[in-house]
């Protein structure tokens, strides 16, 4: 009689991933990757903060994405994941998020990603709405222009024989624009972007984006290229420069009908005092005719470096970085805070190797400082996000990888 013996340590993991039993400071393993804490949940993936843990006192902090287990069966789902991790770990370039390592747990699948300290700018503009003021548009503009080297980066990726991929990112907007506190622009979630080598292909008849930022040609159903990009990316300047949505409307088929239209206001018809110089920018990387536009990104940023030049202004990551910290100070000291809690809980634990059941089904007391209790810093146990992410929503995930929990 043969007698199947139980995977112990599947059945811990499993546990210890589930919210409902996990208490602060409890700790599973993807990987090489120990969990330490949830940072949101989305449509596609839960995003979770992970510490790599080395000899001689190595320690990296990464952002996990896991797709949900319940999409596991839709093959969709799985090949537009898998193809996520494998053209973000193509493009290495400062203003892109990296994609470290890619893995499967069970049934589901991981990707281990930059952690990004900071904030989408999706919430730096809501901010700049609470306190009733504008960004400087220099400051803008610097946030946009690296931004677009980004963006300059991921278009001009080729494959392993040189030939080029004609990637579009498909998808730029202030949910997926990301500025570091250190003032770093990042570009992140490739989920839905076009390249020729791709394994999943959009179905006839659909649209692939947010609807707000894309272009007269995407919304049309014409073939598009990387000037689709560069005029989602003139889209969220002008949004960032006049206080203003472009087009949004508060149904779809009215937001479709203005981009279609692409009746672009000037930026100083809305904002007294408006540079002239960046309002030629603007436009330019909003005609209507893509013919018109900047050809390439790193156009479009050089256009807008040159802005500061002419101005005599010399704008880097560290005025964007002092931008940060007047606007998010309180929020930066919750998270450096819970980012110390982070390190704690992991301070001194095991390899994952460690985490073995012993033959007798009992855990050693090595291992059992797994789900040691731990109690996190006053008020930062856990980064809750306040809006559920889909597609479409808002939402405000503590640190990187945001975009990909916030996919379909």
């Amino acid at each position: 009689m043969s007698v199947s013996v139980p995977d112990f340590r599947a059945v811990e993991r499993t546990v210890a991933a589930d919210p409902a039993y996990r208490r602060p400071g409890d700790t599973y393993f993807l990987g090489d990757y120990r969990i330490v804490d949830d940072l949101g949940m989305g449509g596609m993936a839960s995003v979770h903060l992970a510490r790599l843990d080395r000899d001689g006192g190595f320690q990296k902090t990464y952002a996990v994405n896991k797709i949900h287990a319940h999409l596991i069966e839709d093959d969709s789902f799985v090949t537009m994941f898998l193809d996520e991790a494998r053209v973000a770990a193509s493009i290495s370039h400062p203003n892109v998020a990296a994609v470290f390592d890619l893995g499967k747990d069970g049934d589901t699948y991981w990707i281990a990603m930059e952690y990004l300290h900071g904030e989408p700018l999706r919430d730096i503009m809501r901010k700049t709405e609470e306190l009733g003021q504008l960004m400087p548009p220099e400051i803008a503009c610097r946030i946009i222009a690296d931004a677009a080297e980004g963006l300059h980066a991921a278009h001009e990726l080729t494959g392993k024989y040189g030939e080029k991929l004609g990637l579009v990112h498909r998808d730029v907007t202030p949910h997926n624009l990301f500025v570091t506190y250190d003032g770093v622009t990042k570009v992140v979630d490739f989920g839905i972007a076009k390249f020729s080598s791709r394994s999943s292909s959009t179905r006839a008849g659909t649209l692939k984006g947010k609807l707000a930022y894309m272009s007269p040609e995407q919304v049309a159903g014409e073939g598009i290229d990387r000037r689709t990009d560069i005029f989602a990316l003139g889209v969220v300047l002008w949004e960032m420069t006049t206080g203003q949505r472009l087009f949004r409307m508060a149904s779809d088929l009215d937001t479709l009908a203005k981009v279609q239209d692409c009746n672009v206001p000037r930026p100083s018809t809305i904002v007294r005092g408006y540079p002239v110089d960046l309002e030629k920018i603007v436009l330019k990387s909003l005609t209507k005719n893509r013919a018109e536009r900047y050809r390439t990104a790193r156009e479009f940023s050089r256009a807008l470096q040159s802005f500061f030049l002419r101005r005599g202004l010399f704008i880097s990551n560290d005025e964007v970085s002092h931008y940060m910290h007047s606007a998010f100070q309180e929020r930066i000291d919750k998270r450096e805070a819970h980012m110390r809690w982070a390190a704690e809980v992991t301070s001194g634990e095991q390899s994952p190797d460690r985490m073995r059941p012993n033959p007798n089904n009992q855990r050693s007391e090595q291992s059992r400082s797994n789900v040691r209790p731990q109690t996190a810093p006053m008020g930062h146990a856990r980064p809750v996000p306040r809006r559920r992410a889909t597609a479409s929503a808002e939402t405000d995930l503590p640190g990187a990888s945001a975009a990909t929990a916030r996919k379909l």
